[in-house]
């Protein structure tokens, strides 16, 4: 059985996903098609991002994960691929630059109360990577911005170790800090730390 390209990607929902305000009162703000795709393709990059996470984390959660193993290398080449997206990520802000602080104006008032601070992935990414409740700006206002069933998400991966937290232990079981001699660069860094951890 053959598929087509337009249906393995879904292109019908994806590219009717665009339905700017400005059109609804009949007063097209041009530039509000280019912050509706942006925001999109960043929400679909958000969920890139959280299925490596993900697997990286499935792999460092291994209790007797091998140094040696195919399986650490898989994380290495996983854990660059999430840098090149959030560098691809911070490169969209150059094409939001294209749009003027008047042309936002023609249609900012339409999206009231809604705001990236409602980016629920983006806050499930940061919990996953090791973000703690603690850390947070705002702590519990950040979670008021939210639908309950993403808060319970994102409270569910900030219960879970984090990957800060698995790349942590697995530092901490290397050679080099069999001795405790070793362990005074640790401490340090721990101290000087705000959350405790390196």
């Amino acid at each position: 059985m053959s598929i087509h390209y337009s249906d393995y990607l879904q292109l019908q929902k994806i590219l009717n996903a665009q339905e700017p305000e400005s059109l609804k009162t009949g007063k097209d703000a041009h530039d509000e098609m280019l912050f509706i795709v942006i925001h999109q393709t960043y929400e679909l990059w958000f969920k890139q991002l959280i299925y490596e996470v993900d697997s990286v984390i499935a792999i460092m959660k291994k209790p007797a994960l091998n140094d040696n193993s195919p399986e650490l290398q898989t994380v290495v080449n996983r854990c660059h691929r999430v840098v090149s997206i959030l560098k691809l990520l911070v490169q969209q802000i150059d094409i939001m630059e294209t749009m003027t602080p008047m042309d936002f104006l023609d249609f900012r008032d339409l999206l009231r109360p809604a705001s990236g601070f409602q980016s629920w992935q983006f806050k499930l990414l940061e919990a996953k990577l090791g973000l703690a409740f603690a850390q947070r700006h705002g702590q519990e206002h950040y979670t008021s911005q939210l639908r309950g069933a993403e808060t319970a998400l994102i409270k569910e991966a900030e219960a879970s170790p984090s990957l800060a937290d698995l790349v942590n232990s697995w530092l901490e079981r290397m050679p080099f800090f069999r001795e405790e001699a070793n362990w005074e660069l640790y401490h340090s860094l721990s101290a000087a730390t705000e959350g405790g951890e390196v």
